[in-house]
């Protein structure tokens, strides 16, 4: 930052009547390879300054050294990373705030490492591309940031895929698992995954991948398509609907035992923007309907998709 613009700000402030801290003493500094002299401010309760490479402070300001040239030079200055540094209207120079976080819903601020690849809990902002300013206005209250996200999100181009990674999030009506797979075979057995922090503010898509088949005999049969019930929590109530699990491979919808090939269906469900509960949290429920073909579930065959 330009020395003599520090300067400048602070004695707007002054003059303003708005009360300030008092920057550190102004220093001398020379550079006598180029013979030059300079003013030096080195910062203040929000800022840290150092001189340029090539350059010494001698000390507190005075007169330049016989035949130097005085000259205006820019410093290297760092803002502090602090809670009060990174408040509106704030006494002393800019921190350094691009850590910082705000939720406008709860009126919070925060500082977290690493925000700009961070993935933000659900009504947390991180500071805005190309933005002039990023403060935390002085009636919201500073909160610390520790909690995990459960969910992962993976990216692919611009859509986001949050999944499941926590066991205690995945939970199934019955034990029956084979090959990491459980099967709903009665009806009313059910599957129910949990997600956290996902967004609030956009449409969002249940994607549904598991093995669907009618049996034969004493064994599995092939890929078929189903219906199931898929019940989430919104802002005010549980929503019910129906989903068809498409079978990616109709061809082998037959009567003899494929030994697993073809299983795999797909279906998926849309959640309106203003249905998505404000902290972020959705719960997903599939239920095997009366009738219905076999479905086998796991932890990874429901994930939540978003723009």
């Amino acid at each position: 930052m330009n020395i003599v613009n520090i300067a400048a700000i602070l004695a707007f402030f002054i003059i303003s009547g708005i009360v300030v801290a008092a920057p550190l003493p102004l220093q001398l500094i020379v550079n006598n390879d180029t013979m030059q002299c300079a003013s030096f401010l080195p910062g203040d309760e929000c800022m840290d300054c150092t001189p340029p490479d090539g350059w010494e402070i001698l000390g507190p300001y005075g007169p330049c050294p016989e035949d130097y040239t005085l000259v205006t030079v820019r410093s290297n200055c760092q803002g502090f990373e602090n809670e009060r540094c990174c408040t509106k209207w704030h006494s002393g120079a800019s921190g350094d705030c691009q850590n910082l976080v705000k939720n406008d819903l709860t009126r919070e601020c925060a500082l977290v490492d690493d925000a700009a690849n961070r993935t933000l809990l659900s009504g947390w902002m991180k500071m805005p591309e190309n933005a002039a300013s990023w403060l935390c206005p002085h009636d919201y209250n500073w909160t610390t940031l520790t909690g995990t996200i459960p969910a992962k999100v993976a990216q692919y181009g611009p859509v986001n895929v949050a999944s499941v990674t926590n066991e205690a999030d995945f939970l199934v009506s019955l034990v029956n698992n084979v090959s990491g797979w459980t099967w709903l075979t009665q009806p009313g057995q059910s599957a129910a995954w949990t997600f956290y922090n996902l967004p609030t503010n956009r449409r969002l898509y249940i994607y549904l991948t598991p093995l669907v088949t009618r049996p034969s005999g004493n064994g599995g049969g092939s890929g078929y398509s189903t219906d199931v019930r898929i019940t989430y929590e919104t802002r005010t109530r549980n929503i019910n609907s129906t989903v068809s699990l498409k079978n990616t491979h109709p061809e082998f919808q037959m009567p003899a035992d494929t030994m697993g090939w073809g299983y795999q269906a797909i279906g998926y469900l849309m959640i309106p923007a203003d249905k998505i509960p404000f902290d972020g949290k959705v719960k997903v429920t599939l239920t095997k309907s009366a009738n219905a073909e076999h479905i086998a579930v796991n932890k990874e065959c429901c994930t939540i998709e978003y723009v």
